[in-house]
């Protein structure tokens, strides 16, 4: 991708959340501990899935490229995707188990910050790229 389109993905992610806190924090009956918690994590495991990622490309992506190999033959390809359906899907499935209105709050800004950071996270790599 392009760098406007990592700069795209980080903004609208941030105001995303932001958007989100503001519209939250209008009911009294939502603690918004649980949405600063959510966020902070996701940006962790984000951040984490964004390295994971730039790594395996840093190792594979002339080959792909070459059409040497697909991007799933690529050493750490199914283990990087086996994490990501984690880390995303199960907080998201999580939704449909919990009942309690501060929990999903919650697993929302996770879901901001996680994509956030996982695009900040390729941005960095892929500036390092030579052009």
């Amino acid at each position: 991708m392009k760098l406007p389109v990592f700069w795209a993905f980080i903004i609208l992610s941030v105001l995303g959340q932001l958007l989100w806190a503001f519209i939250v924090s209008q009911d009294v009956r939502i603690d918004l501990r649980w949405s600063s918690f959510g966020y902070g994590l996701g940006i962790g495991l984000g951040f984490m899935q964004g390295k994971w990622t730039s790594r395996l490309w840093d190792q594979s992506y002339l080959q792909v490229l070459r059409r040497q190999i697909t991007f799933w033959e690529a050493k750490g390809a199914k283990l990087l995707t086996f994490y990501t359906c984690a880390a995303l899907g199960l907080p998201i499935l999580g939704t449909i188990l919990i009942r309690s209105l501060d929990t999903l709050v919650g697993i929302q800004s996770y879901v901001f910050g996680f994509i956030g950071a996982t695009n900040v996270a390729l941005l960095l790599w892929v500036r390092r790229m030579p052009k």
